[in-house]
């Protein structure tokens, strides 16, 4: 599957002066397949050694840390040749072996020419700050595959390239609009993890057997997500970081009015503060599971700095598992009737596009009864994003936005085709441009 990171990781190995490379990502999002595909297309050989296949590997890490001492033993131990000046060497699942993730410092140190990656899960949850090898790693976040990557995955490359081609002299026409329009619905079922959209392509042939068997994967996943979270976060906790867990995708189907933040009354009893649940909260965001968009009520820069950090919206790291965690039958999604809360599906997939794209902070803006979902600091400047899921254009809450602070671009995305020209200020593009805003806002 075609993974739009790899050209960064291209842009790591050109580096002439190299740290090692780290891939973060919640499981399951692909990251020893990109590094092996990685390995394969852009050096000599690879070397992946997985520190749960094998923990015997633990051993080598024990005593000295010394670059030149830890590849003549994995050389053995492999029986194999490395040679690390010309080949990938891949430490994956380093979560399971600190000693290994500190051994990158040494090898940043000591022998900056060689190509050492590492991977892993959970590891903001199971190392803070100061046992990473801080100024000597390069960090890679990988998240999970994007709607462009979803179609080029699933033998759809003629859409893809419209999506990435797309400029505001190329429009899409209508015609291709309702075929991706079509294959956004499909997305939401499927969502972006690989091992998901292998079920999908698998079973594509017929379309509710595929989508059948997306949900028992699914499924058998969330339980997994349940398991690790048991299993790293010992048993007191873990109640409570499950409770978040299972409560966000409820909480984002809430009816109420003005911005739908997040409710902590509802999760665990006696629980009905920001600090008995900050710690689940911040858990949950560190082993990659969750977003957190905080709620600024003034839109000045930096946003942070206007941010509540007491009043935030939760969401899902793919949208996939939120219709699986909701119980939303794939055939309701996929009929797009599922009342309002098809707005929160559409908000969820926003974010889960722009933070695969740009990986970088976003905030929401909400003041009365107002609420524009998503800020964009960029290039100094604040983009409002305002998300529809259906065709209303109205945008009301935007038009409140656009008064008070006159910025120099808005951007709505809705259901509606892309049209042909477009007004000074504000955008107006199809959800499934919301990875290509860049290409938009000048």
């Amino acid at each position: 599957m075609l993974r739009l990171a790899k050209a960064a990781l291209i842009n790591w190995k050109n580096k002439a002066s190299r740290t090692p490379l780290l891939l973060l990502g919640a499981r399951q999002t692909g990251k020893t397949y990109l590094l092996e595909e990685f390995g394969r297309d852009e050096f000599d050989a690879y070397h992946r050694f997985d520190f749960v296949e094998e923990p015997q590997l633990l051993k080598l890490f024990e005593e000295d840390l010394s670059p030149e001492k830890i590849l003549r033993e994995l050389s053995i131990y492999r029986d194999k040749n490395i040679f690390p000046q010309r080949e990938l060497i891949v430490f994956d699942e380093i979560q399971e072996c600190p000693r290994a993730l500190t051994s990158l410092k040494y090898f940043a140190e000591k022998m900056p020419d060689v190509f050492v990656a590492a991977s892993g899960s959970l590891l903001g949850v199971g190392f803070g700050d100061a046992l990473f090898p801080v100024g000597k790693i390069q960090r890679l976040n990988l998240y999970p595959m994007s709607f462009m990557e979803f179609l080029y995955g699933t033998d759809q490359h003629r859409l893809a390239d419209t999506i990435k081609q797309a400029t505001p002299q190329t429009p899409i026409s209508e015609l291709i609009h309702e075929k991706l329009w079509d294959q956004l619905k499909t997305y939401f079922v499927v969502g972006g993890l690989p091992g998901m959209i292998n079920v999908y392509k698998e079973y594509s042939a017929n379309l509710r057997l595929a989508f059948t068997e997306v949900r028992r994967a699914q499924a058998t996943l969330i339980k997994d997500y349940l398991f690790d979270i048991s299993k790293h976060s010992g048993k007191i906790k873990a109640v409570k970081i499950e409770a978040v867990f299972n409560r966000i995708p409820i909480n984002l189907a809430r009816e109420t009015t003005g911005n739908k933040k997040f409710v902590f009354k509802d999760v665990l009893p006696n629980a009905s503060r920001y600090s008995s649940l900050e710690g689940p909260i911040e858990w949950l965001i560190k082993a990659g599971l969750i977003h957190k968009i905080v709620i600024c009520k003034d839109a000045a820069l930096p946003l942070a700095a206007a941010a509540n950090g007491n009043q935030f919206k939760l969401y899902m790291f793919d949208v996939g598992l939120l219709g699986a965690m909701i119980g939303l039958a794939p055939a309701t999604v996929y009929s797009y009737d599922y009342g309002t809360y098809k707005g929160y599906f559409a908000e969820n997939y926003v974010l889960q596009e722009l933070i695969a794209q740009y990986d970088s902070a976003f905030f929401s803006w909400s003041r009365n009864t107002s609420e524009v979902e998503f800020l964009w600091e960029r290039e100094g400047k604040i983009v409002p994003i305002e998300v529809k899921a259906s065709v209303n254009t109205k945008a009301k809450s935007l038009g409140v936005y656009q008064a008070r602070y006159n910025p120099e671009k808005t951007v709505l995305l809705s259901g509606r085709p892309m049209p042909h020209s477009q007004e000074n200020v504000r955008l107006q593009l199809p959800l499934y441009l919301a990875s290509r805003l860049d290409k938009f806002v000048a």
